[in-house]
């Protein structure tokens, strides 16, 4: 009898070693109304370091949603840090998923931005639909992030960098003083963050204009860029 009291004792102290502690975790699950499914696991935990998991075989599947560890496809994700993990789905001849979330740890929600026009907040019993190409495989359309997408349009200017929100499609020019020929042209891509980076440029005054598609006219503002420091006395 001792010898197995010590042996549960054993048994148990084992289980508690091997405990993570996540900091977010969650089980998603994708079905199709074909009748097919899959799930992915995420495990956030300051215990993982780079992104590592457990391989899915693609081959088996009929419909999935998986995390992307390079060109890798991961049934299990785990890392200290999820924020910027790409997913994939693999559709089938279906039209229209639902994504279903379950097995919620940790206190920080993690969430999937689907194509920068919807995010989905990976929160106990979440129910999600959306609709996708049939028998396709997208690689570039979900993205895990720690934060819900923003909702509100948005534009700023900090450390020579400008940051536009919700202006997707957008045309960003960036002129020196007195030109008339942009140093700097970009489309914005996506209602996420989109930044513009402009340390390459020489110091001075500048004028970025950003033509919004449909708007009446486009929006103008000037900026310093590398402006001087004054040391402080």
């Amino acid at each position: 009898m001792k010898k197995i009291v010590l042996m549960l004792l054993c048994t148990a102290a084992t289980i508690n070693v091997m405990a993570v502690d996540y900091t977010a975790k969650a089980k998603v699950t994708l079905s199709a109304p074909s009748g097919y499914s899959s799930e992915l696991t995420l495990r956030q935990s300051a215990e993982y370091g780079a992104l590592s998991g457990n391989e899915m075989y693609m081959s088996g599947m009929n419909v999935a949603l998986y995390a992307l560890n390079g060109t890798t496809p991961l049934q299990i994700a785990k890392a200290a840090d999820l924020e910027g993990v790409k997913l994939g789905l693999k559709a089938d001849a279906s039209t229209s998923y639902t994504i279903t979330v379950s097995a919620v740890e940790g206190a920080e929600t993690l969430y999937i931005w689907d194509a920068d026009s919807a995010s989905y907040a990976l929160t106990e019993g979440a129910v999600y639909n959306f609709t996708a190409s049939a028998n396709a495989t997208d690689e570039a359309r979900f993205v895990i992030k720690k934060a819900p997408m923003p909702t509100v349009k948005g534009i700023c200017y900090t450390y020579n960098t400008l940051h536009l929100t919700k202006y997707n499609g957008a045309k960003v020019e960036v002129f020196a003083k007195g030109a008339t020929t942009a140093v700097v042209t970009k489309t914005v891509e996506g209602d996420a963050e989109y930044d513009v980076n402009l340390n390459d440029q020489t110091s001075g005054m500048y004028k970025v204009v950003v033509t919004v598609p449909g708007a009446a006219e486009p929006e103008e503002y000037i900026i310093d860029v590398k402006p001087a420091v004054t040391p402080a006395p």
